[in-house]
């Protein structure tokens, strides 16, 4: 949605993966668009549906049943966020709503509460429009997903391409009359403001299995277990409503990205059909929490353990190393710094994590370190890796075999 946007998206339609038409005729899928779930029997196994068009309820029986509520954008209850001018970024309608604005409104300053992904990213959308921005971050940094030395390349290729970042300041409330015209911080002061974005996390719809019973897990997220089912062995659920196992912390967490809600759909059918036909459910191979996004010419990618998770979870026997590279040979046109962080075991030397920001082409590297974390690669193999080499892809040593023979110096 953010480059729908700025515009590099053009057409709407696109981004839409499934019309209810398609679903219906093309799949036979018995939709019922206008419907909604408003309460799980789970002794007579049936679900309450209202029809939103007419406002009638019905009992609709159930053998399996799936929960893939998805999660909705956390707005804070602060004073004027209800105001014209305000917006979230999560649901297909909110970009559309966005632009339309933008097109309409002709905002000349746009300020984006919340330093994440969706916010970063955002910042490039309304500069690309003409905006003037600023970013408020209530923590002392933006991208903390990331360590804090990346975070602040980050900050610092948003900030040479006009973008203002504050931190350390809540947002108290917004003012205006009738439109938004200013973001109220906590320490007394405000930002002029024709257009917000708010973009602080979502929070899991989880509120259906809360009430039927069933278990919640971090950020009351739907717990599931590895086959996907919750603590009824005939209800799953999948998809940003539910928690994910993680493969290196060896638990529940609610981390909620595209891929992880597409796989874990696509196993809840699959293991559904095998429990109905006899046939053997598989469990969920499980995430490391990879990431990647563009902010202007930076490309950033994480994946697997950072320093945030070694502090939160007291893992004390992971140390790093951070190299800072050439994407492409210095004498080739479009050569720009990359720099790459590496997690490893102590004693093992096995890889548990890595980030990456850089210019054109550095961030699919990640994948590289996906396939090293997932198969407990050492610092040694990685090393080793017989990568490709031309001058329009990469130097002669690639920047993650620097990156893994500074850490085994």
């Amino acid at each position: 949605m953010p480059y729908y946007v700025s515009g590099q998206i053009q057409n709407q339609e696109e981004l839409i993966a499934l019309h209810p038409d398609d679903a219906i005729h093309k799949r036979g899928i018995d939709l019922r668009t206008r419907h909604e779930g408003m309460q799980i029997n789970r002794v007579e196994k049936t679900v309450t549906i209202k029809n939103l068009e007419d406002g009638r309820t019905f009992e609709q029986e159930y053998a399996k049943l799936v929960i893939a509520t998805g999660a909705r954008a956390i707005m804070p209850p602060i004073p004027g966020i209800d105001l014209e001018g305000v917006f979230p970024m999560k649901e297909f309608q909110d970009g559309i709503d966005l632009k339309k604005f933008i097109e309409t409104a002709r905002p000349k300053k746009g300020v984006i509460i919340g330093g994440g992904y969706i916010g970063v990213e955002v910042t490039e959308s309304f500069r690309r429009v003409g905006m003037e921005v600023v970013v408020v971050e209530a923590l002392p940094r933006i991208m903390t997903i990331m360590d804090e030395d990346m975070s602040e390349i980050v900050a610092g290729g948003m900030k040479q391409n006009g973008v203002e970042i504050i931190t350390s300041k809540r947002v108290v409330g917004l003012e205006g009359d009738g439109r938004v015209r200013a973001v109220l911080l906590d320490d007394g002061t405000s930002v002029k403001a024709d257009c917000v974005l708010v973009s602080i996390g979502v929070s899991p719809r989880s509120e259906i299995a809360l009430q039927a019973g069933l278990e919640l897990g971090p950020r009351k997220g739907i717990k599931v277990d590895r086959y996907l089912r919750t603590s009824d062995p005939d209800i799953y659920a999948s998809g940003d409503c539910s928690t994910v196992y993680h493969r290196l912390l060896c638990e529940s967490v609610y981390i909620p990205l595209g891929l992880t809600a597409n796989r874990q759909g696509k196993m809840c059918g699959e293991n559904i059909v095998a429990e109905i036909t006899g046939g053997k459910p598989k469990p969920f191979p499980g995430i490391i929490g990879t990431a990647v996004t563009r902010v202007f010419d930076l490309e950033v990618a994480k994946t697997g353990i950072g320093s945030s998770d070694i502090e939160r979870y007291d893992l004390r026997h992971i140390s790093s190393v951070k190299i800072k590279a050439r994407n492409l040979p210095g004498y080739f046109p479009g050569a720009s710094d990359l720099w790459v962080k590496l997690f490893y075991e102590d004693d093992s030397k096995v890889i548990v994590g890595g980030q990456i920001i850089g210019g054109e082409g550095s961030a699919l590297r990640i994948n590289t370190l996906v396939t090293a974390v997932t198969q407990a690669m050492r610092l040694d193999e990685l090393y080793t890796l017989d990568t490709a080499y031309a001058p329009p892809f990469s130097p002669v040593w690639d920047p993650l075999l620097i990156a893994a023979r500074a850490a085994m110096k």
